[in-house]
């Protein structure tokens, strides 16, 4: 599974919250690359309160003193109507959208479980899960007609739990943008676009609100290493779709959703109260379903309807074991019994 990375001369990139941390780092290395570079920020507080484009034209300033191609963008990406309009001049003035990298977040203004601060956690969800998927939205169009994209999506390590407490507003909204991404990236490849997502671990505004872990990744977790990763998986050589990574420190690997074989055949609470160690499985018993519909099947293997729990839908023409009894509704994005 291995390409040789081509050059991004004839490519054209939208890179959100670009004017600090990672996001510049994105911007920068894609122009180092030969990709002309949309730079989107709107200049915000660390809560998400709007600023100016100012920020993202230093960056800008900087990609052509390089030599590289480049403009300023300060729309709020939480907005639809300034979304679109951020994929229309991109669209209007390089003639299409290659490359979108959903980088920007918040990390709102902090609140306890017992007193969530609603403004902000609706406002930290607005800009990490609505804004991508508004943007999504937005270029999905001009990339289908092309046959051709590439969306690099930012989650976090965070979703795995860190047992801090408070109103889980960044932790939520960061498992939203997992769940879309292994959604929306087994579908896209149809159309020649690649969805995949990354969970950072570098130096930023926010990893530098904890002066512990400030001390740490701006030691061990260069912004660049990050980039390097993401710059491949927004290259036309990303062999996948539909993956997530945890990148940080030279370090890149995937992390996903596993299952084991669990407890079976119970008819009562008392039941698996008594079987939890069943239930709760060992490492040395993780499997990872390839989809959900794998994840169905593995349910179907536990009540004697297959003989293994690897048994996989093929097609959804009703072909496999699986597809004779489930099939995914296209319409509505559900599964249903037939």
């Amino acid at each position: 599974m291995s390409s040789k990375l081509q050059d991004l001369s004839n490519r054209v990139a939208i890179v959100t919250g670009a004017a600090r941390g990672l996001g510049r780092e994105y911007a920068l290395l894609l122009a180092a690359q030969g990709a002309k570079v949309v730079v989107n920020d709107y200049g915000g507080t660390i809560d998400g309160t709007r600023g100016d484009q100012s920020v993202s034209q230093e960056v800008v300033n900087e990609i052509i003193a390089g030599g590289g191609e480049a403009y300023a963008d300060g729309h709020d990406i939480s907005v639809q109507a300034e979304v679109q309009e951020i994929v229309q001049t991109a669209v209007e003035r390089y003639g299409k959208v290659d490359i979108l990298i959903n980088n920007a977040g918040t990390a709102g203004s902090a609140s306890s479980q017992d007193n969530v601060n609603v403004d902000s956690f609706r406002r930290t969800w607005e800009i990490s899960a609505l804004g991508t998927i508004m943007l999504i939205s937005a270029v999905y169009p001009f990339m289908e007609r092309n046959g051709y994209g590439r969306i690099v999506n930012t989650s976090s390590d965070s979703i795995v739990g860190m047992g801090a407490g408070g109103d889980g507003g960044y932790v939520a909204s960061k498992g939203a943008v997992f769940g879309l991404t292994r959604d929306l990236g087994r579908f896209s490849p149809k159309h020649g676009i690649k969805i995949n997502g990354v969970m950072p671990s570098a130096a930023s505004r926010m990893s530098d609100l904890s002066p512990v872990i400030k001390r740490i990744t701006r030691k061990y977790f260069r912004t660049q290493l990050v980039a390097e990763f993401v710059v491949a998986l927004a290259s036309e050589e990303c062999p996948v779709s539909g993956e997530l990574f945890s990148a940080g420190g030279g370090r890149a690997a995937r992390t996903t959703i596993a299952t084991v074989p669990g407890h079976t055949n119970e008819s009562t609470s008392q039941g698996y109260l008594d079987n939890f160690d069943k239930v709760m499985g060992t490492s040395s018993e993780l499997y990872v379903p390839s989809d959900t519909l794998d994840l169905v099947s593995v349910d179907l293997s536990a009540k004697g309807i297959f003989s293994s729990g690897n048994a996989l839908m093929q097609d959804h023409e009703g072909t496999g074991d699986l597809a004779r009894i489930l099939i995914r509704d296209t319409d509505n994005g559900c599964i249903s019994d037939k």
